[in-house]
């Protein structure tokens, strides 16, 4: 049995969630935040989310799990046949977490906690997002998945990352960033009719808005 720990807000957690669930993989989830208490240290070195048991075992890191899941459910896959196929979506995969999400993870810190955004930050995030964009679009074949016909870890990717990226610009911007590219809308159109997908945009905005009244509680709380 595998059992998933972290949080539907985040998109690591999906990552994970949606391989298990294309892989056709039994497993339970766990509600768990991150943390530096010594007993979820010892399932996660660093304390972050998600974090799977594998009977027993702990294994962090979410690229880790997948490349995990590849190899002990390789029927159906995840990952091009081809060596160098395998690597294009990995290298997908990194430039899409690395050079588009990354940026604009300052924008989906303010919009759910209220971290500090200044507007210099706000417009130098669009900035380097636009570069992670070009980036990944340099590399990406959307024919019609980014790394051709086979759904892989740069789509899971993506589908775990665009609805922060969405929602962030939306609010905090005034357009969702993904309207901008008509590339970026079709592989989002494309990813919402993925049954994975679906079931975890489901799941994640069912848990937002649990969230989003959790904070309005607290607020008027502090009131």
């Amino acid at each position: 049995m595998i059992t998933l720990y972290g949080a539907a807000l985040s998109p690591y957690y999906n990552k994970v969630k949606i391989a298990l669930l294309e892989k056709g993989v039994n497993f339970q989830e766990v509600f768990t935040p991150p943390s530096q208490a010594p007993e979820l240290l010892a399932k996660s070195p660093m304390g972050r989310i998600p974090y799977v048991e594998i009977n027993g075992s702990p294994l962090a890191e979410s690229t880790v799990i997948l490349e995990w899941l590849e190899d002990a459910y390789p029927t159906t896959a995840l990952l091009p046949p081809t060596p160098l196929g395998r690597a294009h979506a990995r290298e997908l995969t990194a430039l899409f977490e690395h050079y588009l999400f990354e940026p604009a993870f300052l924008l989906i810190r303010h919009l759910i906690w209220g971290t500090p955004l200044s507007d210099a930050q706000r417009d130098q995030v669009l900035v380097d997002m636009q570069q992670g964009l070009a980036a990944v679009l340099r590399r990406a074949k959307l024919a019609p998945w980014l790394t051709g016909d086979g759904f892989t870890f740069a789509d899971i990717s993506a589908a775990a990352m665009l609805p922060a990226i969405a929602e962030s610009t939306r609010a905090l911007c005034g357009e969702s960033f993904i309207d901008q590219s008509p590339q970026l809308t079709a592989l989002y159109q494309q990813l919402a009719e993925r049954p994975s997908v679906a079931r975890c945009w489901a799941d994640r905005g069912d848990a937002f808005e649990r969230f989003r009244r959790w904070r309005q509680m607290q607020a008027q709380t502090a009131d």
